[in-house]
């Protein structure tokens, strides 16, 4: 059992999850992506204004680096470097 790999070691892709306080924590977010890292971004405890300037700035970095940009829920987004595919599944009834 001494040759197993821990599953870090399969991928050295990350998601992270990001809760930005200011307009100046998206460049650290952005930086993440340049480095093949998938976004999850939680803007639900700013204020609109902010929320939305994020969400502009970070879809707009995105849609550069050629990635994709899938809203999770009310304020909360997943933004992927052109590495990952983001698939939408509907639940069946």
């Amino acid at each position: 059992m001494n040759n197993l790999l821990p599953l870090q070691a399969i991928s050295p892709h990350m998601i992270r999850v990001f809760h930005p306080q200011s307009f100046e924590d998206a460049q650290e977010a952005i930086n993440a992506m340049k480095t093949d890292d998938m976004l999850l971004v939680n803007l639900a405890a700013l204020e609109n204004k902010l929320a939305q300037r994020l969400t502009d700035y970070l879809a707009g970095s995105t849609f550069a680096l050629s990635g994709e940009r899938m809203e999770i829920g009310r304020g909360v987004f997943l933004f992927a470097p052109p590495s990952f595919l983001i698939s939408r599944m509907m639940a069946s009834t």
